[in-house]
């Protein structure tokens, strides 16, 4: 009965699991629609039989075995277009996951100079340019909806202090003896 009691309580608790979207990832390996193998075999056999009580019974055995051997598959139901064509398609998305995982590097590490160990990373990332972590807005980056979401702001709240260069910076007083006064804005 507890044991009974415990599977209905851990059922409860447990959730469905949901499959990652892996956009690119390696669902099977190459389509083949047949094989052909060649194989060569030897074998030497060397037996000998030897009976103490029965001295008559004893014999030697000496055998060779060669095989040549050649096997033609044809998986039935695949064609030799399916096959090339998914192994097309398998090939481009290797090649793309590849070219997105030097992306990602080449952004980071493309204009820096780097030692010698990563002569295939300079290699590669040649001509690129590396983006910043913490880029500023300039004019080519700035995002207008987040400009007018901080214009309205401002607008609204134009007692609150913000990180803005437009408005009056907080100056911190030279004389720092005694109680620190409370920042107030440059005039």
């Amino acid at each position: 009965m507890r044991v009974l009691l415990f599977l209905a309580f851990t059922l409860m608790l447990t959730t469905i699991a949901e499959a990652r979207n892996e956009y690119l990832n390696n669902s099977s390996q190459a389509c083949r629609y047949g094989d052909v193998s060649a194989s060569i075999q030897a074998e030497d056999r060397n037996t000998d039989y030897r009976q103490p009580a029965f001295p008559n019974n004893n014999y030697d055995s000496d055998g060779d075995n060669y095989r040549l051997e050649l096997r033609i598959s044809k998986f039935l139901g695949v064609s030799k277009s399916d096959c090339d064509r998914q192994n097309k398609i398998m090939l481009e998305n290797e090649e793309l996951k590849q070219q997105l995982e030097l992306l990602k590097v080449c952004n980071k590490y493309a204009d820096r100079p780097l030692p010698p160990q990563f002569a295939t990373v300079a290699e590669k990332c040649k001509g690129m340019k590396s983006r910043s972590n913490n880029r500023r807005n300039t004019a080519e980056t700035k995002d207008p909806l987040w400009d007018q979401m901080k214009q309205k702001y401002l607008q609204e709240n134009p007692d609150k202090l913000t990180y803005d260069t437009t408005k009056k910076k907080l100056m911190i007083p030279k004389d720092i003896t005694g109680p620190l006064p409370i920042p107030t804005p440059n005039k």
